[in-house]
Parts: C-alpha cells; structure tokens; sequence
C-alpha cells in the first residue's frame, strides 16, 4: 500500500467511527449536515487552486 493508501483507509475509519458515535447519540443529523460543509469547503479550495493552475498555464 502507498502512503496515500494508508491515509484515506485510516480516515475512512475515523470518519466511520464518528458516524456511529453520532447515530448511538442520536446526532447523525447534525453529523452528516457538518460531514457535507467541511466537504464544500474542501471542494470549493480544490476548485480555486484548478482555476489559479488553468490561469497560470501557459
């Protein structure tokens, strides 16, 4: 396995380990609500650096 590999297994675990944290407290809600921000900003920091690399390209 790459070190990239390990990464994305070990935070798919962690991100499963919250979800079910979440669904025995009651808070899945609140959890995926929170899940689905943190990936529109990650999303949105991925585009800007897309459009800063398209800009640049000769």
């Amino acid at each position: 396995m790459t070190g990239w590999q390990i990464i994305s297994a070990a935070m798919t675990c962690y991100l499963l380990l919250l979800a079910r944290s979440a669904w025995k407290q009651g808070e899945i809600r609140q959890f995926l609500r929170s899940l689905l921000i943190v990936i529109l900003l990650i999303g949105s920091i991925a585009g800007a650096v897309a459009v800063a690399v398209a800009l640049d390209a000769p």
